[in-house]
């Protein structure tokens, strides 16, 4: 197999003997784990030799950790320097780099929880054996694949733009401070000091683009395990040739799926109610400044950079959002799945465990960001209505006006 080949053979179709595994719908992911030092590469890899990968983790970490110190010394020693449209676009990432770092902190510390939710998806892989079964596995994995895919090639496209249109002009993609080489100096300062930049802001923009993928992802094996759960549901005895005890022993494989998801939700909930809060904090705030400085301030090639940018922020938020209220959607059809099962003739024994089945399946699966407020569409809208009230405060302030003038 070429190397184009295994790159992208997670991309691949189904057909009839090829169909990938659920844990498979996360393969992109974790090698980004892996690549930033958040999971240990397999022990016969030369990334593991002398623990490299811990060198790049906490090499990388420092990189994401001098951003946001380097932009604000920027902004206190240079701030008169900036022209508005220079100073919007390092604002972009000046305000979202110290949440980016501190979203590292966190997966680094939570990496074992990926490795916890990786080995409840083998564990449900086992009993997928249907063929309709395993089409909706690789179908969900390819998607997830695409998806993460998506998102990298968003978040590189911005870092790529800011970089290309500031070397164009003869400057530094972010302007952060770098007490080494003054890249006003000479050109090989000049280059030197952008490739530092590159450096940081390369650190931030990775950490972002995989800790803001993960969520969506999990969001997307869940549905699909609660399609399937579903599924199972609504052919509960169905079959006349199965005896009382196989249709008791169904139902409670069922139970037992059901439960697996609980638990697989319990292992992450604690990390996306901390990341996703941060993004909420910082998003609406970024989504008005980008929207300003495209408005306002923005030439043609920033403001390409900044729609890109736009884009990489929508990511950060809306398809979790929008995943969340699907997923409780999807509880909801379970519940009713279990009532309007083939239960009436049932032994008693089986509507009573169907019974507590029915009552613990009503308990919808919610996430909340920072244990304060649900993680849905509703809290998405919100987010995005903020961007506008700091767009329309910025207007009421004449700011644009003021900057005309000097």
């Amino acid at each position: 197999m070429t190397s184009e080949k295994a790159t992208f053979k997670y991309l691949r179709e189904p057909t009839a003997t090829d169909r990938m595994q659920i844990t498979d719908a996360v393969q992109y992911l974790g090698r980004g784990m892996t690549i930033m030092g958040w999971l240990p590469p397999s022990k016969d890899s030369f990334y593991s030799y002398c623990g490299l990968y811990k060198f790049v983790k906490y090499f990388l970490l420092s990189c994401a950790l001098y951003l946001p110190i380097g932009l604000t010394i920027t902004y206190i020693t240079e701030f008169s320097t900036f022209t508005p449209g220079e100073l919007f676009t390092s604002l972009q990432a000046g305000i979202n780099s110290p949440g980016a770092f501190l979203k590292a902190v966190l997966a680094a510390i939570n990496a074992w929880r990926f490795i916890a939710f990786k080995e409840l998806l083998a564990n449900f892989g086992q009993r997928y054996v249907k063929d309709e079964e395993q089409l909706a596995v690789h179908r969900t994995a390819r998607i997830c694949n695409m998806a993460y895919m998506l998102y990298f090639t968003s978040y590189v496209s911005f870092g790529t733009m800011t970089v290309l249109t500031a070397v164009l002009r003869g400057n530094t993609p972010w302007r952060i401070y770098n007490p080494v080489f003054d890249w006003r100096t000479n050109t090989f300062y000049f280059y030197i000091a952008t490739f530092f930049e590159i450096l940081f802001m390369g650190s931030g923009i990775m950490y972002n683009q995989v800790n803001d993928s993960y969520p969506f992802l999990f969001g997307m094996i869940i549905r699909l395990n609660i399609d399937l759960v579903k599924n199972r549901i609504q052919n509960l005895r169905s079959d006349p040739n199965s005896s009382e005890e196989q249709q008791y022993q169904d139902l409670k494989e069922c139970i037992a799926d059901h439960k697996k998801i609980l638990d697989i939700c319990d292992i992450l909930r604690p990390f996306f109610s901390a990341t996703i809060f941060i993004q909420f904090l910082l998003v609406g705030l970024l989504f008005g400044l980008t929207m300003i400085n495209i408005m306002f301030f923005a030439n043609f090639s920033t403001g390409i950079a900044s729609i890109g940018y736009l884009l990489a922020l929508t990511c950060q938020t809306f398809p979790f959002c929008y995943t969340c209220t699907l997923i409780d959607a999807d509880c909801d059809e379970l519940a009713l799945s279990i009532f309007n099962s083939n239960w009436l003739d049932a032994t008693p024994s089986y509507k009573s465990t169907l019974r507590h089945f029915l009552h613990n399946a009503q308990r919808n699966i919610t996430f909340t960001a920072g244990s304060i407020f649900q993680i849905n569409l509703a809290a998405n809208i919100s987010v995005a209505k903020l961007a506008f009230s700091v767009v329309t405060f910025v207007k009421q302030m004449n700011i644009f006006e003021k900057f005309n003038e000097q």
